[in-house]
């Protein structure tokens, strides 16, 4: 399971937004480096979810809908991924034949339940203390970057969004 890079991005405008306020999508788009276009989308997206509010006009632009304690990290991903699962048979039980006998069931489901219980963060403690301070020893153990390295060639690496930087 990935977080696709259009989640990615809504948790990035949603940070933002709650870290200056009121702004613009092309000032978000701008500061994150993500095509205004894209970002435009995620935003109605968010908006539709109740997660953002937007305005058009004179003093329009984007805010939060409500307060950041009011919705989590998980809503924000689902707002743009729909109901988050690690594997179909989570999903819908009833269509798995082996759900019943398949030794690897009750632990994907431990799995789904730890992953839903990690993301159910609100934004307020998201944005309450620095991300690297949070980030426990077994994911630099298990990735091979530090916490404020981008990738040795090793972990993960973001990339930028090709369609914001000029590229194909």
């Amino acid at each position: 399971m990935l977080v696709t890079r259009e989640a990615d991005y809504a948790v990035r405008c949603v940070v933002e937004v709650a870290r200056i306020g009121r702004t613009s999508a092309a000032q978000v788009a701008r500061v994150q480096g993500i095509s205004p276009t894209f970002l435009g989308k995620i935003v109605q997206s968010l908006a539709k979810a109740g997660i953002l509010a937007t305005r058009r006009g004179v003093g329009g632009g984007i805010s939060l809908a409500k307060p950041i304690e009011g919705f989590t990290l998980l809503q924000v991903i689902e707002a743009i991924e729909g109901p988050l699962w690690i594997n179909d048979c989570l999903q819908s039980p009833d269509r798995c034949a082996l759900a019943g006998t398949c030794p690897a069931y009750p632990y994907l489901c431990e799995a789904q339940a730890r992953l839903r219980e990690a993301l159910d963060v609100t934004f307020a403690e998201l944005l309450a203390e620095p991300a690297a301070s949070r980030l426990p020893p077994t994911f630099v153990e298990a990735t091979g970057d530090a916490p404020n390295d981008r990738g040795n060639g090793q972990g993960r690496v973001r990339t930028a969004d090709p369609a914001a930087t000029g590229g194909a």
